[in-house]
């Protein structure tokens, strides 16, 4: 996608290809192009629809209701992340460099932002020495994803402390808060409670320690608490710069795309009576809601066709001048209920729940009364229903991150919840659970001298699991 922008000097066209060199370029107009790459991979139709859409299990590819391979998309989805990583730090150098400190700390604050998103994927990634070919390191070593996790926790809070004393515009490249510091400042915080979360299973002590950091020194660690923080990249809505998953989709007016809804996600939301139904739900062409399930039999089911399955919602895939979410308040809500829930920190784990639920709804436009209603359905108030009070917080965040595909799909590969036993045909026939990971790039396998031999890659998307995905019967 070819992103406008109309704010930028005339310099941002000429921005210098080399991966390892930005230097002829202001270092807000090479942030700036970091934001766009890193948007269009993770945020774009083939990964965030169709790939960890299915595997989340929020969206599906109807006909085909596969998790499809391509050696050359395989290859550009890892391409584009290290690319944008090399755009962060570049603009990182180059604002140290001019004593920005500001847009020094939002860069780095991205590049580790978009290297959980990558490690999250892959697992073990070249993450430490990664991007050093000025150094003359052709063939990084990979990291294990808990020496990234380690990496990432300390470049955040140390883009968390400049953004706290900082000074410097971040310039016409900030295309998600638009130069405001303390958005930013929100979003790093944020962030770190995401990877905290994350690795709670797996190192308790640390997710403990961060968590508590933040959540108890709100002055000095302050992070989302209104849907007016959310980090989201709002599009101008013409061509060519509109928002991703309507660029592929098309207009409303004219729905006939192969992407649709996810059975999985669809009966969720009846099951609770959710007012996002509608929202995200198409009704059938008979009037109903229903997505494409998965499992034996899938191509053959006259419900997986597509007179049968549901469309996207409007205002989910297609609305030109829509958004890509790199995080909400919602999810910082849902960190909060878990982490309470669960004792790793002290606090209101049903009021972080309740202040979930209702920042998501309210992003939808649902109303206060239709709010009121929703808290107070089975299934969804708490000490309701037959899931426990963390099940239903796993459920909620899950339901709230749509749209989010890459980060839904570490969720439940994480928590388990929703179950999702039954995987697309024909992997059901030997496995119980959506793909473990993303297989690795031919590119690293074949180039890289680096490429770790202790990888156990089965039938592409599954063998090893990663560090944070510690389930237990799962194949």
């Amino acid at each position: 996608m070819v992103f406008t922008i109309t704010s930028c000097t005339e310099d941002f066209n000429q921005i210098n290809t080399d991966p390892n060199n930005a230097t002829n370029a202001p270092a807000s107009n090479v942030f700036g192009d970091g934001i766009i790459t890193v948007a269009n991979n993770q945020f774009g139709e083939r990964l965030d629809i169709y790939y960890a859409g299915s595997y989340a299990e929020h969206t599906a590819a109807i006909g085909l209701g596969d998790y499809e391979f391509r050696v050359g998309i395989n290859n550009g989805i890892w391409n584009s992340q290290y690319r944008a990583m090399t755009y962060f730090v570049d603009a990182q150098r180059l604002a140290e460099e001019s004593g920005n400190t500001n847009l020094q700390a939002a860069a780095l604050m991205m590049k580790a932002w978009t290297g959980q998103k990558t490690t999250d994927m892959w697992g073990k990634i070249p993450y430490t020495e990664a991007i050093s070919l000025e150094e003359g390191v052709a063939n990084p070593n990979y990291d294990t994803q808990e020496t990234v996790y380690t990496a990432l926790l300390s470049e955040l809070q140390s883009a968390a402390e400049m953004f706290g004393s900082g000074s410097g515009d971040i310039g016409p490249g900030d295309f998600i808060f638009n130069g405001d510091v303390e958005k930013w400042e929100k979003f790093t915080n944020s962030t770190r409670l995401r990877v905290a979360i994350r690795m709670s299973n797996v190192d308790p002590n640390t997710a403990s320690s961060v968590l508590s950091e933040i959540l108890n020194n709100p002055s000095e660690y302050p992070v989302m608490t209104s849907n007016g923080d959310n980090a989201y990249l709002w599009y101008p809505g013409v061509p060519p710069d509109r928002e991703l998953w309507m660029e592929r989709l098309g207009t409303a007016d004219n729905k006939g795309d192969q992407y649709r809804t996810n059975h999985t996600l669809v009966n969720m939301l009846k099951s609770l009576n959710d007012p996002r139904l509608p929202l995200f739900v198409d009704e059938n062409e008979y009037g109903e809601y229903n997505g494409y399930e998965f499992g034996p039999g899938q191509r053959q089911d006259t419900m997986n066709n597509g007179n049968n399955v549901s469309h996207i919602g409007d205002p989910i895939g297609y609305d030109p001048d829509g958004y890509s979410p790199f995080m909400n308040v919602a999810e910082v809500h849902f960190i909060k209920a878990e982490a309470y829930e669960r004792g790793l920190v002290t606090g209101d784990a049903r009021a972080a729940y309740e202040a979930g639920i209702t920042a998501s709804l309210q992003e939808h436009g649902v109303s206060d009364g239709d709010i009121a209603t929703y808290l107070s359905e089975t299934g969804v108030a708490w000490d309701s229903g037959s899931r426990s009070n963390l099940e239903k917080i796993y459920v909620q965040k899950w339901i709230s991150l749509i749209k989010q595909s890459v980060e839904a799909w570490s969720e439940v590969r994480r928590t388990d919840v929703p179950l999702m036993d039954t995987p697309a045909s024909p992997y059901h026939n030997n496995h119980n659970r959506p793909p473990f990971r993303l297989p690795y790039p031919a590119d690293e396998k074949d180039f890289n001298e680096n490429f770790p031999s202790d990888v156990n890659e089965v039938d592409i998307f599954y063998g090893t699991q990663v560090w944070f995905d510690t389930r237990t019967g799962v194949q």
